[in-house]
């Protein structure tokens, strides 16, 4: 192989490992007092959700001054993968035990670097 092909290569090899990610935040009114209890429900959920077919990352984020409120930052593959993993938490009911912590409709925002 020539010196300057394996240069090529290496490069495209380093690009594709850095490919794009869709990014988004999954907003959730949560009851302040039992905010705790339902991040450590969620930490639950979310092995399977880092588990799934596209997702690069989920994590938990509050915000001390707003202890009704948790966020997931999320990085999936494509938004098609985020939307079969939403349909497939839908199908199997497996997080229906989080419905009592919620206080409100979850907001699922897409992010866009600028």
């Amino acid at each position: 192989m020539k010196p300057l092909f394996k240069i090529y290569m290496i490069t495209f090899l380093l690009f594709a490992s850095c490919a794009v990610t869709e990014k988004m935040l999954v907003e959730m009114p949560v009851n302040a007092e039992t905010r705790e209890e339902f991040i450590v429900a969620l930490n639950e959920v979310l092995i399977d959700t880092r588990a799934y077919a596209g997702c690069r990352e989920a994590a938990i984020w509050i915000n001390e001054q707003d202890a009704d409120k948790v966020w997931i930052y999320e990085e999936w593959q494509t938004r098609a993968h985020q939307e079969a993993y939403v349909a497939w938490r839908g199908e199997t009911g497996n997080t229906s035990h989080l419905g009592p912590y919620l206080n409100g409709e979850l907001r699922f925002l897409w992010l866009n670097k600028r």
